[in-house]
């Protein structure tokens, strides 16, 4: 038995016993004075770092594309701290399973433990500072990528080939998905209508996504018949990706998938779009969406998205594609 599993919270730091005392006075004594040193954590990681202690990392906002995010935040706390034995617990396990930098996923949350958040942006509205810097200048490490790297296994990799090899197609392969779990992140399905037929010329055009995804002719749609890691194989085999702020974006950016991001005003693009992207905005004075109450629900219809044309999107494709020839 190796020394994690001896105990929840690291050797001689948590014992067992105490979760029977959960929610009595002393465990909330206990509680207080973990937190309190979880609250000083950039104090001690140099220690746990030589110790070879763990640190647990919690996906404390839980969509799926937060668990890539906070993936991004382990893999640069890893470079500063070669010795830190990560446990990383994430609703979506699935997604980091063959990251190499995780040592354990959704084990027993260790004594020292820190939150990957973005909270602190949206209570303060923030419009500019990126999420994994944010994340780590709470732990006082300065230096950053951000960079999202999805690990696909071999056999993944051979699955999704045959799929491409099935789709008997010289054209590039563009993957799209319309929608995002957030309706104000939402390009109009209107939009995508008539941004299709544009491209179809020179395009085979895969869709990916939820059940929820809408119909159009002349694509293949792969939406809401795949998981999610088989998505991101089948997205690996694409030449370009177009798609809202979501999980594809993640994954198209891990996967070095060149790609058009529709963001509008839905959210600051300087918080968590890639710089490799041709990120599409359009900030009216209400954007970004999380600077209001009730932001889940756009008040002002939608406008910073209609108001990019698909001509756009095109045009802008065209030319990459004249290029590469």
């Amino acid at each position: 038995m190796n020394d994690y599993a001896q105990i929840p919270g690291g050797k001689n730091e948590l014992k067992p016993l105490l979760y029977q005392f959960y929610n009595t006075y002393p465990f909330k004594l206990w509680s207080k004075y973990r937190w309190f040193k979880n609250s000083r954590l950039r104090f001690v990681l140099d220690t746990l770092n030589k110790q070879k202690k763990w640190l647990t990392v919690v996906d404390r906002l839980g969509a799926p594309g937060d668990a890539l995010i906070t993936a991004n935040v382990i893999r640069c706390l890893k470079k500063v701290f070669p010795k830190l034995r990560i446990n990383c617990v994430t609703p979506h396990p699935d997604l980091i399973r063959f990251d190499p930098n995780m040592d354990s996923i959704n084990q027993p949350e260790t004594f020292y433990s820190f939150d990957s958040s973005y909270w602190e942006l949206i209570i303060r509205k923030e419009k500019h500072e990126n999420v994994v810097k944010h994340n780590l200048s709470k732990l006082g490490v300065e230096n950053y990528e951000y960079k999202s790297i999805f690990y696909l296994s071999e056999e993944e990799k051979k699955w999704a080939q045959r799929k491409r090899d099935e789709l008997s197609t010289n054209k590039p392969i563009l993957a799209i998905c319309t929608k995002s779990k957030e309706p104000v992140k939402n390009w109009p399905t209107e939009q995508w209508a008539k941004l299709i037929p544009e491209l179809l010329p020179n395009y085979l055009i895969i869709q990916l996504g939820d059940k929820n995804e809408p119909k159009f002719e002349g694509v293949t749609k792969y939406a809401g018949e795949l998981n999610m890691r088989e998505s991101a194989a089948i997205l690996s085999q694409s030449d370009h990706f177009i798609g809202p702020d979501s999980l594809l974006m993640h994954m198209a950016n891990g996967l070095e998938i060149p790609s058009t991001i529709i963001f509008g005003g839905s959210r600051p693009v300087g918080c968590f779009g890639y710089e490799q992207n041709n990120n599409l905005i359009n900030t009216p004075e209400c954007s970004p969406c999380w600077i209001h109450e009730g932001y889940e629900v756009c008040k002002n219809d939608l406008v910073c998205m209609a108001n990019i044309a698909a001509s756009q999107i095109s045009s802008n494709l065209q030319t990459k594609l004249i290029n590469k020839r």
